[in-house]
């Protein structure tokens, strides 16, 4: 490491120190830029060990076949060795009461801010351009080419947590509170980073119908590692009013087809061809608890929830953590 890489990462630990004894916008908005800015300036080495990580499967059958083959496990349960076994061994891996009840209500509230001024932005209203909320980075729209990515986002319900640095702020503090760093890098075998465009701040609607399928190796890149982690902050999926996320119970090796049987996309994946491939893993549709989450990596294959009955709103983060050495390069990593 060269000084640097040094002083930037000094730079991070310190201004999150002084951000956490009091709130500044201006070092939130600062942190952001650092954050890319100290990964691009490190070298991050190939892991050598072999890949994927050996792991024991500590999930009971009749468990699994109870919960239509998502393995469940609670907070203080959480290791890199479970980690491992539910997503890829089953898929994905659900982990009750995952964030502390007195922090739900504080990041809905990070994420309303956020969604509400970008909004509000867009329909011509006043927002300050120092405003913690909602900021989009200068120095990321000067090096970066944001605009379309940064749409489809809007358009989807969410927000770049990277545009709101309030809202990256609070995230992350609930990340190291989780010791997610230590987690992802005994996964990993080395560290982890997330990154600009696949972590989201994301205020849901339902949709207009069914949803196309998708694995997001179609477009990260299959030879990644990753894992993302998806926090519901509503009680959604199962046979709640709020649209939640539907699954294929297994773990994938490989890109399935796209763009067929009745796709919308040619990134996507048709309803029918899900329906007609895995009827020994039938998709299932979990049911959250706020503060519940799901882990999964990108071979999975899961679309946003869609049913006549749902008609409510969904509060939610999504975060893809990668291995520093093996990133997806084109979403803009970021030190964790």
């Amino acid at each position: 490491m060269n000084d640097a890489s040094a002083h930037l990462l000094d730079d991070i630990e310190r201004l999150s120190a002084l951000n956490r004894a009091r709130r500044d916008p201006a070092i939130e908005r600062q942190l952001v830029d650092l954050r890319v800015q100290a990964f691009n300036s490190l070298q991050w080495p190939l892991n050598p060990q072999p890949w994927p990580p050996a792991w024991q499967d500590p999930f009971d059958a009749e468990a699994l076949h109870a919960s239509g083959g998502i393995p469940e496990i609670t907070r203080e349960q959480l290791s890199a060795n479970a980690l491992a076994a539910g997503v890829l061994g089953h898929g994905a891996l659900l982990v009750r009461d995952f964030v502390p009840a007195e922090r739900i209500a504080p990041l809905q509230q990070a994420i309303e801010a956020a969604v509400s001024k970008r909004d509000r932005k867009q329909a011509g209203d006043t927002i300050a351009t120092d405003d913690a909320d909602y900021c989009p980075s200068g120095f990321l729209n000067s090096q970066y080419k944001l605009g379309v990515g940064r749409k489809f986002i809007a358009d989807t319900g969410g927000v770049w947590a990277a545009d709101s640095p309030r809202g990256l702020f609070e995230v992350m503090e609930l990340y190291r509170e989780l010791q997610l760093k230590k987690l992802l890098g005994d996964y990993f075998g080395e560290a982890p980073c997330v990154s600009v465009k696949k972590w989201v701040l994301r205020r849901v609607d339902p949709i207009a119908g069914e949803a196309d399928w998708h694995q997001d190796g179609a477009f990260m890149g299959k030879d990644v590692r990753s894992m993302n982690l998806w926090i519901a902050l509503s009680d959604c999926g199962g046979d709640s009013v709020n649209p939640g996320i539907d699954i294929v119970p297994r773990h994938f090796d490989h890109i399935v087809q796209t763009g067929t049987d009745g796709a919308r996309f040619d990134w996507t994946v048709g309803p029918a061809y899900v329906e007609k491939h895995y009827t020994d893993t039938p998709w299932v549709r979990p049911a959250f608890k706020a503060g519940d989450a799901l882990f999964f990596d990108h071979m999975n294959l899961h679309r946003t929830a869609w049913a006549p009955h749902i008609t409510g709103r969904r509060y939610a983060i999504e975060c893809w953590f990668f291995a520093a050495s093996v990133n997806a390069a084109n979403q803009i990593p970021m030190v964790f």
